[in-house]
């Protein structure tokens, strides 16, 4: 390596190459995620259509597993929540205008509008029949009970010879 005061060539210890990697994958990764979060969430795109997929926590405690999803600017009313038997929580939403549809007088527009989606796969032994949602200042927490004797089939499969 080069040494940046003198020009001289120096040898690298392993200690000082490996902080510089680190620091350049830091670098690197902090610039694509300012990338990407140019809006507040991911953007899936399906075809024509770009779908928002919300921020979520899913966190296991007393029993419960719960999952809190970011829905800002959304009115309870446009939220659907669906839970599948096979442990699958979609939460869909839909970000109205909160204007009419002309641009007359925008001078800027960096908000964000239209469908937000997001499908998780659940923790084993999650009783999704007795699940509670709520949702206040846009946030929606699901709460679902653990099921005490979690029986989870596991099928072998044979090798063929």
């Amino acid at each position: 390596m080069v040494c940046n005061k003198c020009g001289e060539k120096r040898p690298v210890s392993q200690k000082s190459y490996n902080k510089k990697v680190s620091e350049l994958r830091y670098n690197i990764n902090k610039a694509f995620d300012n990338f990407f979060n140019i809006i507040d969430y991911p953007l899936t795109s399906v075809g024509d259509l770009s779908i928002v997929e919300p921020k979520i926590d899913i966190v296991e405690k007393n029993g419960s597993v719960d999952v809190i999803a970011e829905l800002p600017g959304i009115d309870e009313d446009d939220v659907d929540i669906s839970l599948s038997e096979d442990g699958f929580l979609t939460i869909q939403a839909e970000k109205k205008h909160h204007f009419d549809n002309s641009l007359n007088g925008m001078y800027m527009s960096e908000c964000s509008y239209g469908m937000i989606k997001r499908t998780v796969a659940l923790p084993v032994g999650v009783d999704v029949n007795r699940a509670k949602a709520n949702f206040k200042e846009g946030v929606l927490k699901i709460s679902m009970p653990r099921t005490l004797n979690i029986k989870q089939k596991i099928k072998r499969i044979q090798l063929k010879k």
